[in-house]
C-alpha cells in the first residue's frame, strides 16, 4: 500500500545534496571509466576547461596537470590569472557564481553555466582550491562539498599567479570506477590540437601542438 501523498511528501534539497544524489544531471552518469565521456573524465574536464580559458585570454600557456590512476585524485595547476581571492569559496561552491555570465572578462569560454567545478566539489571525497595573484594568496578545503576550512594571507615565496585544484572523486557516490590513462591522454592531445601554444604537463610528460607537429613531420620525413 502506497504511503499517503502530502506535504511533508515534497522535500528541498540544497545544491550540494541535489548534485550528490543526482550527479547524472550535471555530469553524467559515473559509469566504470571504460567510456570516454565517463563522469570521472567529465570532472577533470570541467576543471581544466576553467585553465583553458584563461589560456584564451591570453593568460598561462602552461597548464600542471597529476592523475594518480589508482585512486582517481586529480590535481590541475595553470598559471592564468588566479580566481579572484574574495571570491575562492563562492567560484567552487556557491551555484551559479561565476564570471562569464557576459563579455567582459571572457570573450570565449568553455563553461559559462557557473555549475563545472561546483559539481566537482561537490562530487569528491575532497577537494582543495588556492588561488594565487600579485603575492597574496586565499585557499579553502573541503571534503563532500562542505567547507571545512578556509585561509587568506602573503605568500612567502615567489609563486607566479594562477590556480590550483586538487580532488579525489568520491566512491560514495560514484561507486566503482577505474581512470584509463588512453582517455586522459586522448583528452590532452585534444586540448593542445585545437589550442596552438599550449603546454600540458601530464604526471610529467608535456604535450603541446608545437610536439605533436614534430611529431607528424618526423614521421614523415622516416617514410
Amino acid at each position: 500500500m502506497a504511503k499517503e501523498y502530502g506535504d511533508t511528501s515534497i522535500k528541498t534539497l540544497d545544491p550540494v545534496t541535489h548534485i550528490r544524489l543526482r550527479p547524472g544531471m550535471y555530469v553524467g552518469e559515473p559509469g566504470t571509466g571504460a567510456m570516454y565521456h565517463d563522469c570521472i573524465y567529465i570532472l577533470m574536464k570541467e576543471v581544466i576547461d576553467n585553465a583553458i580559458d584563461e589560456f584564451g585570454q591570453g593568460f598561462g600557456k602552461r597548464i600542471d596537470v597529476n592523475v594518480n590512476y589508482d585512486t582517481g585524485e586529480v590535481s590541475v595547476r595553470d598559471y592564468g590569472r588566479g580566481i579572484p581571492l574574495g571570491k575562492v569559496v563562492d567560484c567552487v561552491s556557491q551555484m551559479n557564481t561565476g564570471g562569464k555570465y557576459d563579455n567582459e572578462n571572457y570573450q570565449f569560454s568553455a563553461g559559462m553555466n557557473g555549475v563545472g567545478t561546483k559539481a566537482v566539489n561537490a562530487l569528491s571525497e575532497f577537494f582543495e582550491v588556492r588561488s594565487f595573484r600579485e603575492g597574496e594568496f586565499s585557499e579553502a578545503y573541503f571534503e563532500e562539498g562542505r567547507l571545512k576550512s578556509k585561509k587568506r594571507g602573503k605568500l612567502k615565496t615567489n609563486e607566479h599567479s594562477g590556480t590550483y585544484i586538487r580532488y579525489k572523486p568520491d566512491l560514495k557516490v560514484l561507486k566503482r570506477f577505474k581512470v584509463r590513462e588512453e582517455h586522459v591522454l586522448r583528452r590532452m592531445k585534444m586540448y593542445c590540437y585545437v589550442n596552438a601554444g599550449l603546454t600540458i604537463v601530464l604526471n610529467g610528460q608535456e604535450t603541446s601542438s608545437r610536439t605533436r607537429r614534430s611529431s607528424r613531420s618526423s614521421t614523415s620525413r622516416s617514410t
